[in-house]
């Protein structure tokens, strides 16, 4: 199958066997089947969001007698399952379903962290080294080709990871390739490795540079933190998990991997922020990978049917475990900080889960987890009503009133632990985000759980207020937690409890999550409700109509839980041809 283009299934099918009808309604509710023209208006409302065309109504009533006129229906769902509309519907889909909010910020705007990469501004018409790029912060004199003692500034040309094909000039700071830099914590000079700390202080942007990113708007910053610009990475990262849903359906793959998969989709400017994280955890081989960036590298990938392939900014699949190694592809790695020492290899890639938007745009573990369960097992957090609850002191999974939800979502936030922010960011540079036990960068000294300076902010305050030992956020004993620190960060859910009934496997992370999810069933039912709503017009009642929502759990199992089928068989059922 070439990227973009049809997928398996041909047009004359949608790429399933057509269904029997599902229900075989009474004589007297025949009177309330949809006359032709309605169930066509139904079909595209449902798969492509407007009406039909005046065009498609001509065609339609030419067809000829009722019965044509319905077959024209069937085949017109045939066609438009296979059109780009359908992706976008998807899409948009998913984008209100998921409702996870744009990544927000921690200071003034145009303050974005995710990015991690620093700012490069082209030097001005008038200027020695005018079209030259340079930092856009902490080198004044590099347009006038000098350093701020006088001498003159470094100079580099070469091909840059945002303009494949080209040549560009860094000058300055920027343009520094020495493998060692000058950085100033706390005011005192200090020599640092260029390729471990990026481009901080007077190291450069590295190879091709992709430890920098070029700015070409009006004010450094904004290009990427408007939400309004549909290619600012900000915006992109926002849409990444929706897109992934409308890619598997694209491609009937299964939905799970919107949760169990090792690969997401996203152009250039999203696969940057996977590499740029694994930079700031010491990866430096890759700094010469150029598979992300360099289009013939990636031509041959699967991409949505709004774009060509090689388009830096079509929405093409990667694997996520070769932006970011960090993200590994092991489905059963297993880590438990109360036994086991030394750095933890990573967190299992796990979709949308793993994904920058989710994580960046929820920036605490419970919140991570109580919407997870929202989006993904349509769980409903309410307050109780009338309830007497023992007193509050310290674990709001055990007691006070808020135990009536945290007994619940608290085994969920356990496995989303190893993701916070630190500091704040200006022009897409300055925060860091760190995944504490993670590899060789990510890991304190014991003064953090005191809280002692440089340690008094956020994340350690975060991490030192609510991971306390024997809780059941963090089931590890106090002795535990002095001999190891890091065993506050255990995200996976031990064997003496339980998450919508089923036990873990030991799988660390929001895969060790997504495993319990599926196992429960709760994955396949919260799917379904959805898909059911877009398409039929409403939620199924798990609780009025347990029987019909089984029913099309069923259905859409052994469907091998593809969209596109299971889309089909629901506008070839009898409700969806009644009035009702």
């Amino acid at each position: 199958m070439p990227p973009g283009g049809e997928p398996d299934g041909g047009s004359h099918d949608a790429g399933c066997e057509t269904p029997g009808p599902t229900e075989n309604p009474p004589v007297d509710e025949k009177k309330d089947t949809l006359a032709a023209s309605r169930l066509l208006r139904r079909a595209s409302l449902a798969l492509r969001g407007v009406p039909p065309t005046d065009e498609e109504y001509a065609a339609q009533e030419a067809a000829g007698d009722e019965a044509a006129q319905r077959a024209f229906v069937d085949s017109f769902v045939d066609r438009t399952l296979h059109e780009p509309l359908f992706y976008r519907t998807m899409f948009e889909k998913a984008r209100d379903w998921f409702d996870i909010p744009v990544i927000a910020s921690t200071a003034d705007a145009p303050e974005y962290g995710a990015q991690q990469q620093r700012t490069v501004e082209q030097c001005k018409p008038g200027t020695a080294k005018a079209g030259a790029w340079k930092f856009y912060r902490g080198d004044a004199k590099a347009c006038d080709g000098l350093k701020p003692d006088g001498t003159p500034a470094d100079e580099t040309t070469l091909e840059p990871w945002w303009a494949p094909g080209t040549t560009v000039t860094l000058v300055g700071y920027a343009g520094n390739t020495s493998e060692t830099g000058i950085t100033m914590p706390n005011g005192t000079p200090t020599t640092v490795n260029c390729r471990q700390v990026g481009p901080e202080g007077t190291c450069g942007c590295g190879p091709n540079a992709v430890r920098c990113h070029a700015d070409h708007g009006t004010y450094p910053g904004h290009e990427n933190f408007v939400i309004h610009n549909a290619q600012g990475q900000r915006r992109l990262l926002f849409e990444e998990p929706a897109r992934l849903f409308a890619h598997l359906a694209w491609y009937d793959r299964p939905v799970t991997d919107l949760i169990l998969g090792t690969y997401s989709v996203g152009p250039t400017r999203v696969q940057a922020a996977y590499v740029s994280q694994a930079l700031a955890g010491g990866l430096t081989a890759l700094h010469e990978d150029d598979s992300w960036w360099r289009p013939e590298r990636y031509s041959q990938a699967p991409i949505d049917p709004e774009h060509t392939p090689g388009d830096p900014y079509a929405w093409r699949e990667y694997s996520v475990p070769a932006r970011n190694p960090f993200l590994i592809a092991d489905r059963d790695y297993r880590y438990d900080p109360r036994t086991q020492t030394g750095a933890v290899r990573g967190v299992p890639a796990a979709g949308i889960l793993t994904s920058i938007g989710f994580l960046a745009g929820y920036p605490r573990e419970r919140l991570r987890g109580a919407r997870a369960l929202e989006i993904l097992a349509c769980e409903v957090f309410s307050p109780p009503q009338g309830q007497t609850f023992n007193e509050y002191r310290r674990d709001p999974g055990t007691e006070g009133t808020c135990q009536h939800c945290h007994r619940r979502l608290d085994p969920a936030a356990i496995h989303f632990k190893r993701y916070a922010k630190h500091s704040s960011a200006f022009e897409g540079w300055g925060a860091k985000y760190f995944m504490p036990g993670v590899g060789s960068v990510w890991h304190w000294p014991v003064a953090w759980r005191k809280g002692q300076f440089p340690y008094g902010g956020d994340p350690y305050s975060h991490w030192n207020r609510w991971y306390q030992p024997d809780t059941l956020l963090t089931p590890v004993t106090e002795a535990q937690a002095t001999a190891n620190p890091e065993s506050l960060f255990i995200d996976f859910l031990p064997s003496d409890q339980t998450l919508l009934g089923q036990v873990s496997d030991g799988t660390i992370g929001p895969l060790g999550f997504a495993k319990l999810i599926v196992a429960s069933g709760s994955f396949d039912r919260c799917v379904v409700r959805h898909i059911h709503a877009q398409v039929m017009g409403r939620d199924i009642d798990p609780a009025a109509e347990a029987g019909y929502l089984d029913a099309q759990v069923k259905r859409f199992v052994e469907g091998g839980r593809k969209i596109r089928p299971y889309v089909k068989s629901l506008t070839q059922s009898n409700l969806f041809k009644r009035g009702h």
